[in-house]
């Protein structure tokens, strides 16, 4: 737990919208409509267009991950499942909540490089547009909560 916690606390993550297709899109796929750091503030793109995406119906896949090191990095995909905007008074947010995923551990094993499951844990997690995550690990075998509803700040691209 303290391992995965330890990787979310660097997280990259992007979010980004499918456009359209026509003749000039068509080989693009996905596009990169906003992105942040871990404070919450705008690198790229503009948070209106993302709203507008989503309130236009496009989908949303999130990108993230972390740099160990010069020599290690971790990223995932991964499809937005359910999105929430957030306004209160002129400030406006959008949170994504990714299906639960079972835990997994990278490791290396002479030149190989490969995954282990964790089949007893699924991990589920909010990720949004001003930096912050909340997540929680469950142990789906002993039904408890493994880790609190942790709030840590992440790198965002969107």
């Amino acid at each position: 737990m303290k391992k995965c916690l330890i990787i979310l606390v660097a997280i990259l993550v992007l979010f980004s919208c499918e456009k359209k297709r026509d003749e000039h899109t068509a080989d693009i796929g996905w596009t990169l409509v906003y992105k942040h750091d871990k404070q919450g503030n705008r690198i790229f793109g503009n948070k209106t267009e993302l709203i507008e995406a989503i309130q236009n119906g496009l989908s949303v896949r999130v990108g993230y991950g972390t740099e160990i090191n010069t020599e290690r990095s971790i990223e995932h995909i991964a499809e937005a499942q359910f999105l929430t905007i957030l306004k209160i008074t002129d400030q406006h947010e959008v949170f994504a909540q990714i299906n639960p995923i079972m835990r997994q551990d990278p490791f290396r094993q002479s030149d190989t490089i490969a995954i282990k499951m964790i089949p007893e844990y699924q991990w589920r997690t909010t990720i949004s547009t001003n930096g912050i995550s909340s997540n929680v690990m469950i142990n789906i075998f002993k039904d408890s909560l493994e880790g609190s509803n942790q709030i840590s700040r992440q790198l965002i691209n969107l």
